[in-house]
Protein backbone atom coordinates (compact mmCIF):
# COMPACT_ATOMS: atom_id res chain seq x y z
CA UNK A 1 0.00 0.00 0.00
CA UNK A 2 2.81 2.43 0.84
CA UNK A 3 4.14 2.11 -2.72
CA UNK A 4 0.90 3.73 -3.90
CA UNK A 5 1.43 6.87 -1.79
CA UNK A 6 3.64 9.62 -3.13
CA UNK A 7 6.75 9.71 -0.89
CA UNK A 8 6.51 13.49 -0.70
CA UNK A 9 3.18 13.13 1.12
CA UNK A 10 4.96 10.84 3.56
CA UNK A 11 7.83 13.27 4.05
CA UNK A 12 5.38 16.10 4.71
CA UNK A 13 3.52 13.91 7.21
CA UNK A 14 6.72 12.95 9.02
CA UNK A 15 7.62 16.64 9.35
CA UNK A 16 4.17 17.55 10.68
CA UNK A 17 4.33 14.75 13.24
CA UNK A 18 7.80 15.71 14.44
CA UNK A 19 6.96 19.41 14.70
CA UNK A 20 3.73 18.71 16.58
CA UNK A 21 5.58 16.52 19.08
CA UNK A 22 8.26 19.14 19.68
CA UNK A 23 5.77 21.98 20.12
CA UNK A 24 3.44 19.95 22.34
CA UNK A 25 6.39 19.13 24.60
CA UNK A 26 6.77 22.80 25.57
CA UNK A 27 3.10 23.67 26.11
CA UNK A 28 3.09 24.77 29.75
CA UNK A 29 1.69 27.76 31.63
CA UNK A 30 3.76 30.88 31.04
CA UNK A 31 4.64 30.09 27.45
CA UNK A 32 3.92 32.81 24.92
CA UNK A 33 1.40 31.84 22.23
CA UNK A 34 3.34 33.80 19.62
CA UNK A 35 6.56 32.02 20.57
CA UNK A 36 4.92 28.62 20.09
CA UNK A 37 3.77 29.65 16.59
CA UNK A 38 7.21 30.98 15.72
CA UNK A 39 8.89 27.83 17.05
CA UNK A 40 6.62 25.60 14.95
CA UNK A 41 7.13 27.71 11.82
CA UNK A 42 10.91 27.61 12.26
CA UNK A 43 10.86 23.84 12.68
CA UNK A 44 8.70 23.34 9.57
CA UNK A 45 11.05 25.52 7.54
CA UNK A 46 14.14 23.66 8.76
CA UNK A 47 12.75 20.16 8.32
CA UNK A 48 11.33 20.80 4.85
CA UNK A 49 14.77 22.02 3.75
CA UNK A 50 16.39 18.85 5.11
CA UNK A 51 14.52 16.34 2.91
CA UNK A 52 14.57 15.62 -0.84
CA UNK A 53 17.73 17.71 -1.07
CA UNK A 54 18.62 16.35 -4.51
CA UNK A 55 15.54 18.16 -5.82
CA UNK A 56 16.75 21.57 -4.74
CA UNK A 57 14.51 23.44 -7.18
CA UNK A 58 11.18 22.22 -5.81
CA UNK A 59 8.95 24.38 -3.62
CA UNK A 60 8.71 23.38 0.03
CA UNK A 61 7.72 24.81 3.37
CA UNK A 62 4.56 25.44 5.38
CA UNK A 63 1.30 24.63 3.66
CA UNK A 64 -0.34 26.75 6.35
CA UNK A 65 1.37 28.81 9.07
CA UNK A 66 1.34 27.16 12.48
CA UNK A 67 -1.53 28.34 14.66
CA UNK A 68 -2.13 28.09 18.40
CA UNK A 69 -5.76 28.69 19.34
CA UNK A 70 -6.64 28.81 23.04
CA UNK A 71 -9.89 28.00 24.87
CA UNK A 72 -12.89 29.31 22.88
CA UNK A 73 -10.87 30.47 19.86
CA UNK A 74 -11.75 28.17 16.97
CA UNK A 75 -8.98 28.70 14.44
CA UNK A 76 -6.38 30.81 12.57
CA UNK A 77 -4.65 32.31 15.63
CA UNK A 78 -1.01 33.30 15.16
CA UNK A 79 -0.78 36.50 17.18
CA UNK A 80 1.62 39.36 16.62
CA UNK A 81 3.86 40.55 19.45
CA UNK A 82 1.38 43.31 20.29
CA UNK A 83 -1.50 40.81 20.65
CA UNK A 84 0.48 38.02 22.27
CA UNK A 85 -0.70 36.27 25.45
CA UNK A 86 0.77 33.77 27.90
CA UNK A 87 -0.77 30.38 28.47
CA UNK A 88 -2.44 30.00 31.84
CA UNK A 89 -2.88 26.91 34.00
CA UNK A 90 -5.79 24.88 32.62
CA UNK A 91 -5.97 26.52 29.18
CA UNK A 92 -7.15 24.29 26.33
CA UNK A 93 -4.53 24.64 23.61
CA UNK A 94 -5.06 23.67 19.95
CA UNK A 95 -1.94 23.44 17.80
CA UNK A 96 -2.21 23.06 14.01
CA UNK A 97 0.75 22.44 11.71
CA UNK A 98 0.89 22.01 7.93
CA UNK A 99 3.79 21.27 5.59
CA UNK A 100 4.32 20.48 1.93
CA UNK A 101 7.07 19.13 -0.27
CA UNK A 102 6.62 20.04 -3.93
CA UNK A 103 2.94 20.83 -3.31
CA UNK A 104 2.14 17.52 -1.57
CA UNK A 105 0.42 18.59 1.64
CA UNK A 106 0.11 17.03 5.07
CA UNK A 107 -1.67 18.73 7.93
CA UNK A 108 -2.49 17.78 11.52
CA UNK A 109 -3.70 19.32 14.76
CA UNK A 110 -3.78 18.24 18.39
CA UNK A 111 -5.30 19.56 21.61
CA UNK A 112 -3.84 19.50 25.12
CA UNK A 113 -4.43 21.22 28.46
CA UNK A 114 -1.60 23.51 29.58
CA UNK A 115 -0.66 22.45 33.08
CA UNK A 116 2.21 22.11 35.51
CA UNK A 117 0.39 19.17 37.07
CA UNK A 118 -0.01 16.52 34.33
CA UNK A 119 -1.06 13.92 36.89
CA UNK A 120 -4.23 15.86 37.73
CA UNK A 121 -7.18 14.37 35.86
CA UNK A 122 -9.31 16.70 33.71
CA UNK A 123 -12.96 15.61 34.03
CA UNK A 124 -14.95 18.77 33.37
CA UNK A 125 -16.32 20.20 30.13
CA UNK A 126 -12.80 20.54 28.78
CA UNK A 127 -12.61 16.75 28.78
CA UNK A 128 -15.93 16.54 26.91
CA UNK A 129 -14.75 18.88 24.15
CA UNK A 130 -11.37 17.19 23.77
CA UNK A 131 -12.90 13.70 23.79
CA UNK A 132 -15.57 14.71 21.28
CA UNK A 133 -12.97 16.12 18.89
CA UNK A 134 -10.66 13.13 19.31
CA UNK A 135 -13.32 10.46 18.77
CA UNK A 136 -14.91 12.52 16.02
CA UNK A 137 -11.61 12.54 14.13
CA UNK A 138 -11.24 8.78 14.65
CA UNK A 139 -14.77 8.15 13.37
CA UNK A 140 -14.30 10.43 10.35
CA UNK A 141 -10.99 8.77 9.47
CA UNK A 142 -12.63 5.35 9.34
CA UNK A 143 -15.33 6.64 7.00
CA UNK A 144 -12.94 7.75 4.24
CA UNK A 145 -13.39 4.54 2.29
CA UNK A 146 -14.67 3.81 -1.24
CA UNK A 147 -18.45 4.00 -1.49
CA UNK A 148 -18.98 5.77 1.82
CA UNK A 149 -20.79 9.10 1.53
CA UNK A 150 -19.75 12.53 2.76
CA UNK A 151 -23.30 13.02 4.00
CA UNK A 152 -22.94 10.04 6.37
CA UNK A 153 -19.63 11.42 7.65
CA UNK A 154 -21.27 14.74 8.55
CA UNK A 155 -24.09 12.85 10.27
CA UNK A 156 -21.61 10.75 12.27
CA UNK A 157 -19.72 13.82 13.46
CA UNK A 158 -23.00 15.30 14.65
CA UNK A 159 -23.76 12.12 16.61
CA UNK A 160 -20.34 12.16 18.28
CA UNK A 161 -20.72 15.82 19.22
CA UNK A 162 -24.21 15.29 20.67
CA UNK A 163 -23.02 12.28 22.66
CA UNK A 164 -20.52 14.45 24.52
CA UNK A 165 -22.91 17.39 24.84
CA UNK A 166 -20.95 19.38 22.27
CA UNK A 167 -21.44 20.89 18.81
CA UNK A 168 -19.39 20.76 15.63
CA UNK A 169 -17.74 24.16 15.15
CA UNK A 170 -18.67 26.30 12.16
CA UNK A 171 -16.24 26.89 9.31
CA UNK A 172 -14.39 23.61 9.81
CA UNK A 173 -14.07 21.33 6.82
CA UNK A 174 -13.04 18.03 5.35
CA UNK A 175 -10.89 19.18 2.44
CA UNK A 176 -9.96 17.24 -0.65
CA UNK A 177 -6.25 17.51 -1.45
CA UNK A 178 -4.28 17.47 -4.64
CA UNK A 179 -0.86 18.73 -5.57
CA UNK A 180 -0.76 22.46 -4.69
CA UNK A 181 -4.48 22.23 -3.86
CA UNK A 182 -5.69 22.39 -0.26
CA UNK A 183 -9.41 22.62 -0.94
CA UNK A 184 -10.49 20.54 -3.93
CA UNK A 185 -13.95 20.13 -5.46
CA UNK A 186 -15.09 17.54 -2.90
CA UNK A 187 -14.43 19.79 0.10
CA UNK A 188 -17.39 20.03 2.50
CA UNK A 189 -18.35 21.54 5.86
CA UNK A 190 -18.28 19.19 8.84
CA UNK A 191 -21.14 20.96 10.58
CA UNK A 192 -24.66 20.13 9.41
CA UNK A 193 -26.57 23.19 8.26
CA UNK A 194 -30.27 22.71 7.44
CA UNK A 195 -30.16 25.76 5.17
CA UNK A 196 -27.34 24.35 3.03
CA UNK A 197 -27.58 21.32 0.79
CA UNK A 198 -25.71 18.45 2.42
CA UNK A 199 -22.76 17.02 0.44
CA UNK A 200 -23.97 14.25 -1.84
CA UNK A 201 -21.03 12.26 -3.17
CA UNK A 202 -19.09 9.15 -2.24
CA UNK A 203 -15.38 8.85 -1.60
CA UNK A 204 -13.32 7.22 -4.32
CA UNK A 205 -10.08 5.26 -4.37
CA UNK A 206 -6.96 7.42 -4.55
CA UNK A 207 -8.49 10.58 -3.09
CA UNK A 208 -6.64 12.46 -0.34
CA UNK A 209 -8.32 14.46 2.41
CA UNK A 210 -7.60 16.50 5.52
CA UNK A 211 -10.23 16.17 8.24
CA UNK A 212 -10.51 19.10 10.64
CA UNK A 213 -12.59 17.87 13.55
CA UNK A 214 -13.29 20.80 15.86
CA UNK A 215 -15.85 20.55 18.66
CA UNK A 216 -17.22 23.14 21.08
CA UNK A 217 -19.04 23.01 24.40
CA UNK A 218 -20.86 26.14 23.24
CA UNK A 219 -23.04 26.81 20.23
CA UNK A 220 -20.26 26.18 17.75
CA UNK A 221 -21.34 29.35 15.94
CA UNK A 222 -18.23 31.22 14.84
CA UNK A 223 -17.74 34.96 15.12
CA UNK A 224 -14.68 37.07 14.44
CA UNK A 225 -12.52 37.71 17.50
CA UNK A 226 -10.88 41.03 18.29
CA UNK A 227 -7.52 39.70 17.06
CA UNK A 228 -6.32 40.95 13.70
CA UNK A 229 -5.99 38.38 10.91
CA UNK A 230 -2.40 37.19 10.59
CA UNK A 231 -2.80 34.57 7.86
CA UNK A 232 -3.48 35.59 4.26
CA UNK A 233 -3.62 33.82 0.92
CA UNK A 234 -3.39 34.93 -2.69
CA UNK A 235 -6.45 34.42 -4.85
CA UNK A 236 -4.60 33.28 -7.95
CA UNK A 237 -7.84 33.25 -9.96
CA UNK A 238 -8.53 36.94 -9.42
CA UNK A 239 -6.95 39.88 -11.23
CA UNK A 240 -7.09 43.58 -10.48
CA UNK A 241 -5.04 46.65 -11.39
CA UNK A 242 -3.94 48.11 -8.06
CA UNK A 243 -3.97 51.90 -7.83
CA UNK A 244 -1.73 52.63 -4.85
CA UNK A 245 2.04 52.36 -5.09
CA UNK A 246 2.22 50.74 -1.64
CA UNK A 247 -0.36 48.15 -2.68
CA UNK A 248 1.59 47.27 -5.82
CA UNK A 249 4.81 46.99 -3.84
CA UNK A 250 3.16 44.78 -1.24
CA UNK A 251 1.50 42.47 -3.75
CA UNK A 252 4.70 42.23 -5.79
CA UNK A 253 6.57 41.08 -2.69
CA UNK A 254 3.86 38.51 -1.88
CA UNK A 255 4.03 37.09 -5.42
CA UNK A 256 7.82 36.82 -5.22
CA UNK A 257 7.78 34.91 -1.94
CA UNK A 258 4.59 32.83 -2.02
CA UNK A 259 2.69 30.77 -4.55
CA UNK A 260 -0.70 29.30 -3.61
CA UNK A 261 -0.27 28.53 0.06
CA UNK A 262 -1.33 30.80 2.95
CA UNK A 263 1.34 32.91 4.64
CA UNK A 264 1.88 35.30 7.55
CA UNK A 265 1.43 38.92 6.51
CA UNK A 266 3.83 40.09 9.21
CA UNK A 267 6.65 38.22 7.47
CA UNK A 268 6.14 40.68 4.62
CA UNK A 269 5.37 43.98 6.36
CA UNK A 270 7.73 43.65 9.34
CA UNK A 271 10.65 43.80 6.92
CA UNK A 272 9.22 46.88 5.19
CA UNK A 273 6.67 48.87 7.19
CA UNK A 274 6.23 51.34 4.34
CA UNK A 275 4.14 48.85 2.34
CA UNK A 276 1.82 47.89 5.20
CA UNK A 277 -0.73 50.46 4.03
CA UNK A 278 -1.19 48.43 0.86
CA UNK A 279 -2.86 45.54 2.67
CA UNK A 280 -6.27 47.20 2.68
CA UNK A 281 -6.50 47.70 -1.10
CA UNK A 282 -5.18 44.20 -1.80
CA UNK A 283 -7.92 42.76 0.41
CA UNK A 284 -10.69 45.00 -0.95
CA UNK A 285 -9.72 44.06 -4.50
CA UNK A 286 -9.79 40.36 -3.48
CA UNK A 287 -6.21 39.75 -4.53
CA UNK A 288 -5.47 38.71 -0.95
CA UNK A 289 -7.85 36.81 1.32
CA UNK A 290 -7.49 37.21 5.12
CA UNK A 291 -8.27 34.29 7.43
CA UNK A 292 -10.25 35.70 10.34
CA UNK A 293 -9.41 34.53 13.85
CA UNK A 294 -12.76 33.07 14.89
CA UNK A 295 -14.16 32.13 18.27
CA UNK A 296 -17.30 30.53 19.64
CA UNK A 297 -19.81 33.29 20.25
CA UNK A 298 -20.83 31.77 23.60
CA UNK A 299 -18.65 33.15 26.38
CA UNK A 300 -16.89 30.54 28.49
CA UNK A 301 -17.15 27.79 25.91
CA UNK A 302 -14.29 25.39 25.24
CA UNK A 303 -13.16 24.41 21.75
CA UNK A 304 -10.97 21.39 20.93
CA UNK A 305 -9.48 20.26 17.63
CA UNK A 306 -7.91 17.16 16.11
CA UNK A 307 -6.90 17.13 12.45
CA UNK A 308 -5.41 14.48 10.19
CA UNK A 309 -4.50 13.72 6.60
CA UNK A 310 -5.80 10.52 5.08
CA UNK A 311 -5.99 8.56 1.82
CA UNK A 312 -9.02 6.71 0.50
CA UNK A 313 -7.52 3.35 -0.52
CA UNK A 314 -9.37 0.49 -2.16
CA UNK A 315 -8.68 -1.60 0.97
CA UNK A 316 -9.93 1.13 3.31
CA UNK A 317 -8.65 4.40 4.81
CA UNK A 318 -4.90 4.89 5.27
CA UNK A 319 -3.65 7.64 7.55
CA UNK A 320 -0.88 9.75 6.09
CA UNK A 321 -0.28 11.70 9.30
CA UNK A 322 0.17 9.47 12.33
CA UNK A 323 -2.42 9.70 15.10
CA UNK A 324 -1.06 11.09 18.36
CA UNK A 325 -2.93 9.74 21.40
CA UNK A 326 -5.20 11.89 23.47
CA UNK A 327 -3.52 12.90 26.75
CA UNK A 328 -3.99 10.30 29.46
CA UNK A 329 -5.31 12.83 32.00
CA UNK A 330 -8.36 13.64 29.83
CA UNK A 331 -11.29 11.61 31.15
CA UNK A 332 -14.79 12.50 30.09
CA UNK A 333 -17.66 10.90 32.00
CA UNK A 334 -19.15 10.01 28.61
CA UNK A 335 -18.10 6.77 26.95
CA UNK A 336 -18.92 5.47 23.48
CA UNK A 337 -20.92 2.20 23.76
CA UNK A 338 -19.33 -0.56 21.67
CA UNK A 339 -22.65 -1.60 20.16
CA UNK A 340 -23.72 1.90 19.18
CA UNK A 341 -23.53 3.23 15.64
CA UNK A 342 -20.43 5.25 16.55
CA UNK A 343 -18.89 2.33 18.42
CA UNK A 344 -19.27 0.11 15.38
CA UNK A 345 -17.53 2.68 13.18
CA UNK A 346 -14.67 2.98 15.67
CA UNK A 347 -14.23 -0.81 15.48
CA UNK A 348 -13.42 -0.60 11.76
CA UNK A 349 -9.81 -0.86 10.61
CA UNK A 350 -7.82 2.22 9.66
CA UNK A 351 -4.38 1.73 8.13
CA UNK A 352 -1.26 3.80 8.70
CA UNK A 353 1.27 4.77 6.06
CA UNK A 354 4.92 4.21 6.92
CA UNK A 355 6.73 7.50 7.50
CA UNK A 356 10.40 8.14 6.74
CA UNK A 357 12.99 9.04 9.37
CA UNK A 358 13.91 12.70 9.22
CA UNK A 359 17.53 13.89 9.09
CA UNK A 360 18.92 15.47 12.23
CA UNK A 361 18.80 19.24 11.95
CA UNK A 362 22.25 20.78 11.55
CA UNK A 363 21.26 23.89 13.47
CA UNK A 364 19.49 23.69 16.83
CA UNK A 365 16.24 25.63 16.96
CA UNK A 366 15.80 26.92 20.48
CA UNK A 367 12.50 25.97 22.10
CA UNK A 368 10.59 28.72 23.88
CA UNK A 369 10.51 28.80 27.68
CA UNK A 370 8.03 30.31 30.15
CA UNK A 371 8.56 33.98 30.92
CA UNK A 372 10.62 34.78 34.00
CA UNK A 373 7.69 36.46 35.71
CA UNK A 374 5.47 33.42 35.20
CA UNK A 375 8.25 31.08 36.38
CA UNK A 376 8.61 33.14 39.57
CA UNK A 377 4.85 32.98 40.17
CA UNK A 378 4.86 29.22 39.65
CA UNK A 379 7.83 28.83 42.00
CA UNK A 380 6.12 30.91 44.70
CA UNK A 381 2.94 28.87 44.35
CA UNK A 382 4.88 25.63 44.75
CA UNK A 383 6.71 27.00 47.81
CA UNK A 384 3.38 27.94 49.36
CA UNK A 385 2.10 24.42 48.81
Amino acid sequence: MDSEINPKYQSSAAIVEQVLKQVLSVVVPGISVASLCSYADSLVSAYTKSVHRKESEIERGASYPATVSVNNIIQNCSPSASEDTLLQEGDVVKIEVGAHIDGYVASAAHTVVATNHPGVVVEDRRADAISAAYYGSEVAARMIRPGQSARNLVKALGLVAAGFGCTVAEDTFTCQLDRFVMSGPNTFANRFNPDVLAPDFTFETGEMYTIDCTMSTGSGVARASTLDPAVYQRDVNHQYSLKLRTSRALFSEVCKRYSVFPFLMRDIVDANQSIKAGVSECVKSQLLVPFAVTMDKKAGSVVAQFKLTIMCHYSGPIRITRALPMAGNIRSATVVPEGSEIGQILALDCGQSALPDLPRLKTLIQAPVPTQQQQQQQSSAMDTC
